[in-house]
C-alpha cells in the first residue's frame, strides 16, 4: 500500500509540486537579477549621476555636462549589459538543470527498481 501511495504521489502531485517550485525558482532568479528592469534602463545614467543642465549656461559648461552624462550612461550601460549576460546565463543553466530533472523524474523510481534487481542478481557497482 505504501508503494502504491508513493507511485501515485511521485507521478501525480509530486511532479506538479516540483514543476511549480521550478517555475518559482526561475521567477525568483529573474527577479534577483532584475532582468526586465535592466533592459528597460540599459542606457540610463549610472547611479543616476547627472550634472545640472541650464539653458543659460556657457557652451563649455554645457559641453562638459553633456560629456559627463555621456560617460555616466556608457558606464551604466556597460555594467547593466554584463549583469544581463550573467543573469541570462544563470537563468539558462537553471532552466537546463530543471529540464533535465523533469525528464529524469519519471525514470527515477524505475532506475531504483532496476538497481535493486541488479544487486539481487549479484552485480556490484
Amino acid at each position: 500500500m505504501l508503494v502504491i501511495s508513493f507511485v501515485q504521489w511521485w507521478y501525480g502531485r509530486g511532479f506538479k509540486e516540483y514543476l511549480a517550485k521550478f517555475v518559482d525558482k526561475l521567477k525568483d532568479a529573474a527577479d534577483f537579477f532584475s532582468i526586465r528592469l535592466l533592459v528597460r534602463n540599459l542606457f540610463a545614467p549610472f547611479r543616476q549621476i547627472a550634472t545640472e543642465k541650464r539653458l543659460n549656461m556657457p557652451f563649455n559648461e554645457r559641453l562638459h555636462a553633456w560629456i559627463d552624462l555621456l560617460i555616466s550612461r556608457m558606464v551604466g550601460a556597460t555594467i547593466r549589459f554584463f549583469l544581463l549576460i550573467i543573469g541570462t546565463i544563470f537563468l539558462l543553466v537553471r532552466a537546463a538543470i530543471g529540464l533535465v530533472i523533469m525528464v529524469l523524474w519519471p525514470l527515477a523510481p524505475l532506475l531504483i527498481a532496476y538497481a535493486v534487481m541488479l544487486y539481487a542478481r549479484g552485480v556490484v557497482f
